[in-house]
């Protein structure tokens, strides 16, 4: 299951939309590396995409916050709280693979696979794209 850049999912603020085509693009490697490995990736390798994930997200995060303060987006406390919320979620999800709990590495991957196309599509097409409109600072 992959995701791929629409123009539908751009909320028209580059550095905005640059950062979702990078998660995706992470995501995507993802994707990749569990097809080419029949369906699972190895500790060594989702300790790897999970830890960039988890790091360029919280990147992302704080430079669309930055740019919602600027920009005085009346959304952003609501946009805050998902991001904290998300990013709470991937970080159980990392926990719950790092500790074994999430079944063989085929098992954890199938679920973080979906836990992970369905985290950035939400977060995407249900809370960032009411940005659109926005425009950049000044």
């Amino acid at each position: 299951m992959g995701i791929t850049w629409r123009q539908q999912m751009s909320v028209g603020i580059k550095e905005i939309d640059d950062d979702h085509r990078q998660l995706i693009a992470i995501i995507s490697d993802f994707n990749f590396a569990a097809e080419s490995r029949s369906g699972q990736i190895d500790e060594g390798n989702m300790r790897v995409i999970l830890s960039k994930l988890q790091r360029y997200a919280r990147e992302h995060f704080d430079r669309e916050e930055k740019l919602q303060l600027a920009c005085n987006y009346p959304g952003h406390a609501e946009n805050k709280k998902q991001h904290e919320l998300l990013t709470r979620q991937l970080d159980d999800f990392t926990r719950l693979y790092t500790d074994g709990k999430l079944g063989s590495a085929k098992s954890a991957t199938i679920l973080m696979s979906k836990f992970l196309n369905r985290w950035l599509v939400d977060h995407i097409l249900k809370v960032d794209l009411k940005m659109r409109g926005m425009g950049g600072p000044g």
